[in-house]
């Protein structure tokens, strides 16, 4: 008996060794699969210096003792400004521990606030290197490995939204000009001259996802085929749609063979329309990590109103770093939002929304002009469209912290009755009289305060002579002088609309002031006349460096056609003119 039971325990030894060995053999392709399907939490660390490298090997369990000291480590680093050694100490930290978001979060934060600005403001390219990769690794290795981390979301929103989207950087327009002209040559109108529309939109969720499935059109892979023999840097199938766009923009790095190509496809048919919506959905598919179709909803639910088409909505300004600040905030509330549940970060992450708006709505317009020989000039003007939605998304958020909070948001509310003061004054001194009596009585169903029941005229004359009344002379000229100075620059970049606006409100400023102060008989406040101040408006803004020696050239080109008075004031010299001036003045106190 004895024996038997002695040889029952050795087969099953060996049964379990067999198995054992077994088993072994099979971990080396399970473990491949894993880290194919992004399921390996604690890859080995690479490039780490030999004892970091033991010890998360030999301590096992013990190793997250490792990554508190680390931290600690790198805290210490940062405090003291080392941001270069700390980065490479969070480096090992999201490897050993990639599914925590706090490091990540620090880690594009350090990269696009510490590490940008430790390089002088003159190398704007080496800060915007330094920024794109903050936001790069977010976007592209912090969400993918925690998708359900909010905060990861409002961080990748708030570095497009404030750092690139804001003033605080020295660098801030070379960052929204690579941003915007990034943008341009991937989101356009088919002509590639005409007005972005939803269609083009369309266009783009329709293309091929793949390369694969590009080529399975037999006219597209012979395309592929042919440019491919023609100029070796489109022989990578996956750097067609990349090596396309280059060509675009800096043709001379290409073959003319490569020219020919497309110039023979163009002709036979619309294959080259078709690889131009391809490499523009795939880039923005791939390298932006757009999803092209939340891109389609977001521009219904956010897009500006059409004046001229009530009820239509157009495609948001993708250009705009406030855009991608919403797109990424918004993903964020649809991935890892909770429903029903209130928390702080999606709140955060909510203010990041309603906040991108009201600034596309004060600065949502970006005019890039090109200067020959220079980096073009980056200029944000107010997109009076988007009000519309920028209203009706404050009042949702009202709605929706009102039940999540249990009280009365007062902070949302005062920013709302703000949005809608601004608004009714706005279009009223644009010319949109009917949109701002619409958007006043708004004010006045919502937030019936005693100083709103007067009519719309009062209102607006009201909240001018608020803003003038502790105006000093010197003041109140620079105000009105800045405005016409905004009004030329309109009228230099074809705007007439706004440019109009602005000489207007800035002729209603100068009324009011008159009205308050002026005296004609004792000259007390001696303003200068309205035409005066036209004058040296334009003086002033064809003498700013500020603004391109060839925009300011083409103004003049304008004026001289259709405004040949004021063309004819401003050959004169300042002496003749201020004679002229005088002459009109007396002549008019003489009546």
């Amino acid at each position: 008996m004895r024996l038997r039971d002695t040889a029952i325990r050795i087969i099953c030894l060996i049964l379990a060794v067999v198995m054992l060995v077994a088993a072994s053999g099979r971990l080396d392709g399970i473990h491949k699969a894993r880290e194919e399907m992004n399921l390996v939490s604690n890859p080995a660390l690479e490039n780490a210096p030999p004892a970091l490298a033991f010890a998360t090997v030999a301590m096992g369990a013990f190793r997250g003792l490792v990554v508190d000291i680390l931290w600690m480590r790198a805290e210490r680093l940062k405090e003291e400004g080392q941001f270069f050694d700390a980065k490479q100490l969070a480096d090992w930290i999201t490897t050993l521990q990639p599914r925590f978001a706090g490091v990540w979060d620090f880690q594009g934060w350090n990269m696009a606030y510490n590490i940008s600005v430790a390089a002088p403001a003159e190398q704007w390219a080496e800060r915007w290197k330094w920024v794109k990769n903050g936001y790069e690794l977010l976007r592209d290795e912090g969400i993918v490995k925690n998708p359900h981390a909010i905060i990861l979301y409002r961080s990748l929103a708030w570095i497009f939204q404030h750092k690139i989207g804001g003033v605080t950087d020295d660098c801030h327009k070379h960052y929204k000009r690579e941003l915007a002209l990034a943008m341009r040559s991937l989101i356009r109108s088919r002509d590639r001259y005409g007005v972005v529309t939803q269609q083009d939109f369309r266009d783009l969720m329709g293309a091929a996802k793949t390369y694969e499935e590009f080529v399975s059109d037999p006219v597209m892979a012979k395309l592929a085929a042919d440019i491919g023999e023609a100029d070796a840097k489109f022989a990578e199938p996956e750097k067609l749609a990349e090596s396309y766009l280059a060509l675009l923009l800096n043709p001379g790095k290409f073959e003319q063979a490569a020219f020919d190509v497309l110039d023979q496809a163009r002709q036979n048919g619309d294959a080259v329309d078709k690889l131009d919506i391809f490499a523009r959905s795939y880039v923005l598919r791939n390298e932006w990590k757009f999803d092209i179709e939340l891109m389609y909803k977001l521009n219904e639910k956010y897009g500006p109103a059409s004046f001229d088409n009530p009820g239509e909505t157009d495609p948001m300004n993708w250009e705009h770093p406030d855009t991608h600040a919403i797109y990424w905030a918004e993903l964020g509330l649809i991935r890892a939002g909770e429903d029903g549940v209130y928390t702080v970060d999606e709140k955060n992450t909510d203010r990041i929304v309603f906040h991108s708006l009201q600034r596309l709505y004060r600065m949502g317009k970006i005019v890039i002009y090109p200067i020959p020989g220079e980096l073009p000039s980056v200029y944000l003007r107010p997109d009076l469209r988007m009000f519309d939605v920028c209203n009706r998304v404050w009042l949702e958020k009202i709605e929706k912290y009102e039940s999540l909070e249990k009280s009365n948001p007062k902070a949302l509310y005062g920013g709302h009755k703000n949005l809608l003061e601004n608004g009714a004054v706005l279009f009223y001194q644009a010319g949109q009289k009917k949109k701002a009596g619409e958007i006043y009585l708004q004010l006045r169903e919502i937030h019936k305060i005693e100083d709103h029941k007067v009519p719309l005229q009062t209102f607006v004359q009201r909240a001018m002579r608020e803003e003038i009344q502790n105006l000093e002379i010197h003041d109140a000229t620079e105000q009105i002088m800045a405005k016409l100075r905004e009004a030329y620059f309109r009228y230099a970049i074809g705007d007439d609309d706004a440019a109009l606006g602005n000489e207007g409100w800035a002729k209603g400023v100068y009324n009011h002031y008159i009205d308050m102060y002026g005296d004609v008989k004792t000259r007390r406040i001696d303003l200068p006349s309205f035409s005066m101040l036209r004058y040296l408006s334009l003086r002033d803004f064809l003498e700013d460096p500020f603004y391109p020696v060839n925009l300011k050239q083409n103004m003049l080109g304008r004026i001289k056609v259709q405004r040949p008075d004021l063309f004819e004031k401003l050959t004169l010299s300042e002496s003749e003119f201020m004679e002229l001036q005088e002459k009109q003045q007396q002549s008019e106190e003489s009546k």
